[in-house]
């Protein structure tokens, strides 16, 4: 049964879409599969299973590849993400994920090795998803907007359930905001390693805080690198909250996103619970993919009205 990938007759092959620092890594078997498979649309994950199809997520819709790899061929593969040393990544390792050259973060599943009540290491691998970092030029023009048209200092709080194209949609703006006529000071905290503005982007006003804790990576975009736009990715933890706080409150504003299916639901997490409290975003901006890529559509709540809904919510939970 051939790959169940179709395109147009004659288009690139799928392969031409995989960072070549991947293509190092993959098994033989798949990248033949690939090369033989036609571009149907937006590639943005490559899963792996032990013993099962591997697939593809391409523009929000699974595929299913022909490739099967065995245990001992996923035990190479994890060994050459790990470039021989899964020592060296033992941290990223136990909560997850592993990241290559370019933003590629690599989520990593299997048998957890744990000490306590910490995760201290995974072995026995039986699952990799890899996602394929993209920047379309020009998307999330409205949160640019939005950005530059609030005068209080106040940030942007992008929300929507894993998977929907946040972290890409983070990267597009950060660009955009560090660019142009009037480019704002922009400080990227990626922890992961996985937020950064692809290398090809030359004239960007814009300091890259790689692998930083976020706490500690705010700080310092606030302190040392002066930063007039602080961006990251996947905040809510309430130790973080501290960090936010005196960065905002010395006026830097936030663009950030979270993970969550609409306001009242963000707001539940006490961590962005004491962040609205105090503030710190002016807007929360709800986002869902479109099919066929491009822009999003997107649902705008001032804090006013986002504060009002979870007043609401409260007084219907007390009078019942």
């Amino acid at each position: 049964m051939a790959t169940v990938i179709h395109g147009k007759a004659g288009g690139d092959s799928v392969l031409d879409q995989l960072p070549s620092v991947l293509l190092e890594v993959l098994p033989y078997k798949l990248t033949e599969e690939l090369r033989r498979g036609r571009n149907g649309g937006r590639i943005e994950e490559l899963r792996l299973r032990s013993g099962r199809r591997a697939s593809l997520t391409v523009e929000g819709e699974n595929v299913f590849l022909n490739t099967v790899l065995s245990r001992a061929e996923m035990d190479e593969t994890v060994s050459k993400l790990c470039e021989g040393s899964l020592y060296a990544h033992r941290d990223s390792i136990a909560v997850g994920y592993v990241t290559l050259a370019g933003g590629i973060r690599v989520g990593i599943c299997g048998r957890a090795a744990i000490e306590g009540e910490r995760i201290v290491g995974v072995y026995d691998v039986t699952g990799l998803n890899v996602r394929i970092p993209s920047r379309i030029r020009g998307l999330g023009k409205p949160i640019c907007q939005l950005l530059r048209e609030r005068k209080d200092g106040k940030g942007v709080l992008i929300y929507a359930p894993p998977g929907e194209g946040k972290t890409t949609l983070l990267r597009c703006v950060a660009a955009q905001m560090a660019s142009g006529d009037f480019p704002l000071r922009v400080a990227v905290i990626d922890t992961r390693g996985e937020l950064g503005v692809l290398p090809e982007d030359r004239e960007l006003c814009l300091d890259l805080l790689t692998g930083y804790p976020r706490g500690l990576g705010i700080e310092i975009a606030t302190r040392t690198m002066n930063a007039q736009l602080i961006v990251c990715d996947e905040i809510g933890e309430t130790r973080e909250a501290e960090a936010i706080l005196a960065a905002q409150n010395s006026g830097v504003p936030f663009l950030a996103s979270a993970h969550a299916d609409c306001v009242e639901g963000l707001l539940e997490r006490t961590g962005i619970r004491r962040l609205h409290e105090a503030r710190v975003f002016g807007a929360y901006a709800g986002i869902l993919r479109r099919r066929g890529g491009g822009e999003f559509l997107y649902t705008i709540t001032d804090w006013e009205e986002a504060n009002d809904r979870i007043q609401n919510t409260r007084c219907r939970y007390d009078r019942s």
